[in-house]
């Protein structure tokens, strides 16, 4: 018998505990962990963070202002050959699109071999399972041991939430912000800048400016960063 399709789930936490446990649990390699970032311009704090930095998640509130901003970006055609990119199906999920994006995009270096993480990309690259169907597999069997995690309590999954995650990753000389409500991947800027990572250009910074431009009141307070950076323990 064929397992149920999941339609919503209760969100994750920004916690980079969480995320690492998680990460961890589908195949990432104990060299990298899940990190606060408490700030991407400020030189102080900037320079505790473990680099090179792999990948950036974003929580923010969404509003109407930056549902307009969005409407009116072009995103780019979905090429897993460049950047890989899934369409959110379940309600609530964004935690999990975010970590996944965080995960497939980073060097293989740095997968379990033969991890569920290994074999969701492999599938993906290789077309052979539906994108939607590999996801649903996950959020059947392990999203919600790290759902029920942390120090907030969880809404119901049916809820409406107005907190959404997104991913930020340098790949094959580019930035994208990986986002799964959106059609594709976006394309923030090509650079060609050998060495650097994630972090060395201001455009993720930027992009969060933006983000918080779009908010008011209390909404201003929640913004949450978290990086995917070498282990420091």
């Amino acid at each position: 018998m064929e397992s149920a399709t999941v339609n919503a789930v209760v969100p994750l936490e920004s916690n980079p505990e969480i995320f690492t446990k998680f990460a961890s649990d589908l195949g990432l390699s104990p060299l990298l962990a899940f990190c606060d970032i408490y700030s991407l311009d400020d030189p102080d704090l900037l320079c505790f963070l473990p680099r090179p930095m792999q990948a950036v998640i974003l929580l923010f509130p969404v509003t109407q202002k930056y549902e307009e901003f969005k409407n009116k970006e072009q995103v780019e055609p979905v090429d897993y050959s460049k950047v890989i990119w899934m369409k959110q199906v379940v309600k609530n999920a964004c935690g999990l699109y975010a970590l996944l994006h965080a995960l497939l995009n980073i060097p293989k270096g740095f997968m379990v071999q033969n991890s569920e993480l290994s074999k969701l990309r492999l599938n993906l690259l290789e077309h052979t399972k539906d994108p939607a169907e590999l996801v649903q597999s996950i959020a059947q069997t392990m999203y919600s041991t790290y759902s029920t995690q942390g120090q907030t309590e969880a809404p119901p999954a049916e809820d409406n939430v107005d907190l959404h995650f997104v991913c930020f990753v340098k790949k094959n000389g580019a930035i994208y912000e990986l986002d799964g409500r959106r059609e594709g991947p976006l394309l923030l800027k090509s650079t060609n800048e050998a060495g650097s990572d994630l972090l060395s250009d201001s455009v993720v910074s930027e992009r969060v400016k933006k983000y918080m431009s779009l908010v008011e009141g209390d909404n201003s307070l929640q913004f949450a960063l978290m990086g995917l950076a070498p282990r420091m323990d």
